[in-house]
């Protein structure tokens, strides 16, 4: 770092103006990039002798910055560069103007309260970018209204991916260490428990409590008493009731397994943000003001999903196949609407009793997280079987395994013919089948890999695989198929997953290149 004019000039064009925020992980600077002529906002890692050690500190940031650059939602603040500094990681990012949830609920208290339609518009645009980031298994493990920006711009964006999980990474911290902010904290993580979704659903639920009562229903006057509470304690009944209220209830369940899924509070959220103001005592509650200089905050885009359905006819769930045979009556569209007030349990019993082609165009006709909910609910074998069906509509079947974690989609692939596992890759980014493909039987990968031929999507999968995964791969597919994938690809790339081979498929190899 450098300084001209008496103000620090960082990796030699970003001339840092002054602190936006500080905090025990980072400092974040408002910079003028000097090269392009515009302001970003620079992100310091903070490393001093009480904090992680550089390389763990230099891998979160890498994390970070990765998360940002992978999350394709509004909500995602945009990335532009990464760099390391005088032994001090930086990333450098979009300029957010405006204020973050917490600063602007303290203003809405003091008038009040805010109204509960724009909370709920707020927490559909946080619910957005969580399953934006979900479908790649990201985790944030921090939300909270500090972590969420109303911008002047009336966007909202959730920040700070400081500390977010990467499914099938390695852990930066110690096993009894546990990253984030204890009142918003779902207890499967303080317990030691993988996370997953839920936990991020649950920091949300706590933060949407916290914007309709003004404070954290687990905050206490220490960490130890503030984790018995998330722990052993139910929240405090809400003092403004209502769905609202109701569906924070079903997000604090301590059991992940039960709580709201995704799918579920997207659609409570849009039905409130979509209502009239309530009447309490019979004054008409007062229209939002949720912006810090904004515009009102816009709803999320729309996702490709199946309209709300009206309330289905209560069905006896204790009798699978009578609820099949009345689905099987009636079009995918019916269908869908009558299990559409099933839990995924009691829709994936009576799946079992259609066949698969029936099954699988019923659950392209239900909202995608439900639809993947099911499937998570079924054994790999028979979800296989049902996704095979599913993959004569690719596009549809990719967001619904968008939803599902890579090791789930990775165990059903190997229980799916591979023209249809290769047609659903074939869909997708290169970077999502490369997830699913790392968490697939090695023999599985191979047959799907020589299913697609020697395209360009197989070649770019097998380049973005780790060396090592893609070397145990291609020692299961025919040795004339590998030397063409291998011929399609960088020379450097190329090399290194020869000589990763083993001998008798690299002698193999040698003899395909010879004959052609």
């Amino acid at each position: 770092m450098n300084s001209r004019s008496g103000l620090p000039v960082v990796r030699g064009r970003y001339r840092l103006l002054s602190r936006l925020g500080q905090g025990g992980m980072a400092d974040v600077w408002l910079a003028d990039d000097q090269a392009l002529h515009r302001r970003v906002a620079l992100k310091q890692v903070v490393l001093d002798a009480r904090s992680e050690r550089l390389p763990v500190r230099r891998e979160r940031a890498m994390r970070e910055a990765r998360a940002l650059a992978l999350i394709k939602d509004p909500g995602v603040v945009e990335i532009h560069d990464v760099f390391e500094e005088d032994g001090s990681p930086w990333i450098v990012m979009a300029v957010i103007e405006g204020r973050t949830l917490g600063e602007v609920l303290r203003d809405e208290f003091d008038k009040g309260g805010p109204d509960e339609r724009e909370v709920a518009r707020i927490g559909l645009r946080v619910l957005s970018t969580l399953r934006a980031a979900h479908s790649l298994d990201i985790l944030h493990r921090d939300v909270k209204p500090a972590n969420v920006m109303i911008g002047d711009n009336g966007g909202v964006y959730l920040i700070d991916f400081g500390i977010a999980q990467f499914g099938g990474e390695v852990a930066l911290t110690r096993a009894n260490a546990m990253l984030g902010t204890m009142a918003f904290t779902a207890p499967e993580r303080i317990e030691g428990h993988p996370p997953g979704p839920p936990a991020d659903l649950w920091s949300l639920g706590v933060t949407l409590f916290y914007a309709l009562e003004g404070y954290s229903p687990f905050e206490r006057s220490d960490s130890t008493a503030t984790m018995r509470a998330v722990l052993d304690l139910d929240p405090p009944r809400a003092k403004r009731p209502g769905p609202l209220a109701d569906a924070v209830v079903r997000l604090l369940h301590k059991d992940p397994a039960q709580r709201m899924k995704a799918w579920e509070l997207d659609r409570a959220l849009t039905s409130i943000a979509d209502g009239v103001p309530r009447e309490e005592d019979g004054v008409p509650r007062r229209e939002a003001r949720m912006r810090s200089s904004a515009t009102t905050v816009p709803r999320p885009p729309k996702r490709d999903r199946t309209p709300p359905p009206p309330k289905p006819p209560k069905l006896d769930t204790r009798d699978p196949a009578r609820i099949a045979r009345r689905a099987g009556e009636m079009s995918p569209a019916g269908a869908a609407q009558l299990l559409a007030g099933l839990t995924p349990g009691a829709v994936q019993a009576a799946l079992t009793h259609l066949e698969p082609k029936p099954a699988a165009a019923i659950l392209l006709a239900l909202p995608p997280d439900m639809a993947a909910s099911v499937i998570a609910a079924m054994p790999a074998k028979a979800a296989g079987a049902l996704v095979n069906e599913m993959a004569a509509r690719p596009s549809e079947t990719v967001a619904v395994l968008q939803v599902l974690s890579a090791r789930r989609v990775g165990g059903i692939m190997d229980h799916m013919r591979a023209r249809d596992s290769a047609a659903l890759l074939g869909a997708m980014p290169v970077e999502e089948a490369k997830r699913f493909l790392q968490h697939a039987d090695v023999r599985t990968s191979a047959g799907v890999i020589g299913a697609l031929g020697t395209t360009r999507i197989a070649v770019d999968v097998v380049e973005a695989l780790p060396a090592e995964r893609a070397c145990a791969v291609l020692n299961h597919v025919p040795p004339g198929f590998t030397a063409g994938l291998l011929k399609a690809m960088s020379k450097g790339r190329a090399n290194v997953l020869f000589n990763g081979l083993s001998q008798q498929m690299r002698d193999q190899v040698r003899q395909a290149v010879s004959r052609r």
